[in-house]
């Protein structure tokens, strides 16, 4: 029953919402259990750096990051994931937070022996081979209904359902944090601070975005938008270029990636949030933690956040961006402060890290009853 240590392993260098909540999840078992956390991560990447920082063990891999490895990199890399996995520690655990490593590690990992646990955090296509990378782990942790509800049935039945933890600084001073970046950029200190947080991928719609900023502008010309986000499939300067074609350009800041993602947050008064598709949603779970509104698509895990803490207001997935203008609008008008403060209240104790790690070492716990089970 013993949980000794927990290897997270990664073969990409940028951060995200994963690795936010890995890493809560890895300070809270430090912390709380006694658990030696390991990372490993490409050698030099911005994901060793944020770990080191955290006080992780770090196992830095010299091998180029990658979305996904092929095959062919696959097979060439595994004799050093079992070298590395060689000799561990009764009570060790491999605890993947993506498709990519777990197909990089899992493998290596049950040759060895060694318990997988798989935090589903994403839509995988149903597709043979993700299905039999899925399957190298013996125990699934899914994000939300909505993750959990696209498996099949047969990797359903070793799935589980838990709460990502979201735990933000209590101190976030977001009176200052807006002045401080008024300072910097005037616009923002004219009006409402309407702000976008995510990567330029098309789901999460950032044209759609500036699209709704132009329709918000028609009725408070005073309102301001900033832009959070880093290139995926669109760049800043593709966003730029057609902010300047809806004509709202000067009431527009791109303001790049930049972290801790709590203090942009706290400094907006509202989120936009068009995204489709989303596994989760973090940011609205964030945003309503920090007290800021929000506005998001009812699609998908954003409407099942939404309908189960509340704090914000769900858009409809059809609607255009003049209807989610609207609703912007709206929430800038004002709610029902009782009610925000209820729904704020209820997020912050069902999200804690605590909770989180306590349900995540009932999973540990479990596999390695059952491997002791097996070895007799």
């Amino acid at each position: 029953m013993r949980v000794d240590r927990v290897v997270f392993p990664f073969t990409n260098e940028k951060i995200g919402g994963s690795h936010v909540s890995s890493f809560t999840l890895g300070r809270t078992l430090q912390q709380e259990y006694g658990v030696e956390v390991v990372v490993a991560a490409p050698r030099d990447s911005l994901i060793e750096q944020v770990a080191r920082e955290h006080g992780f063990t770090i196992w830095p891999l010299g091998e180029s990051p990658s979305f996904r490895h092929g095959l062919a990199t696959e097979a060439r890399l595994l004799p050093r994931r079992l070298s590395l996995l060689s000799g561990q520690p009764e009570g060790t655990f491999v605890h993947c937070n993506d498709l990519s490593a777990l197909q990089s590690w899992g493998p290596a990992a049950r040759l060895r022996g060694i318990p997988v646990v798989y935090h589903n955090r994403a839509f995988n296509r149903p597709v043979a081979p993700n299905l039999a990378v899925i399957a190298t782990a013996q125990r699934i942790i899914c994000i939300s209904q909505a993750v959990e509800q696209r498996l099949p049935q047969w990797l359903r039945s070793r799935s589980v359902l838990i709460d990502n933890p979201v735990e933000l600084a209590e101190d976030v001073d977001g009176k200052a944090l807006r002045n401080a970046f008024a300072a910097c950029h005037r616009v923002a200190g004219e009006g409402p601070l309407i702000g976008f947080i995510g990567n330029f991928a098309h789901r999460k719609r950032p044209r759609f975005f500036l699209e709704m900023a132009r329709a918000v502008l028609i009725e408070l010309p005073q309102a301001a938008f900033v832009i959070f986000g880093r290139e995926v499939d669109e760049t800043q300067q593709d966003l730029e270029d057609f902010a300047r074609q809806l004509g709202i350009a000067d009431r527009v800041v791109f303001a790049g990636f930049r972290l801790p993602v709590e203090e942009n947050i706290a400094m907006l008064d509202l989120l936009a949030i068009p995204a489709i598709d989303e596994p989760l949603g973090r940011t609205p779970l964030e945003a309503l933690i920090l007290g800021v509104p929000y506005v998001a698509t009812d699609d998908a895990g954003l409407g099942e956040t939404g309908r189960r803490f509340g704090g914000g207001v769900l858009v409809p997935l059809d609607a255009g961006p003049e209807a989610f203008a609207r609703s912007v609008r709206g929430a800038l008008a004002g709610s029902d402060p009782i009610a925000f403060a209820d729904a704020r209240g209820r997020a912050r104790e069902t999200l804690c890290a605590a909770s989180h790690a306590k349900r995540v070492m009932e999973v540990y716990r479990g596999l390695s009853g059952r491997r002791a089970s097996d070895q007799k």
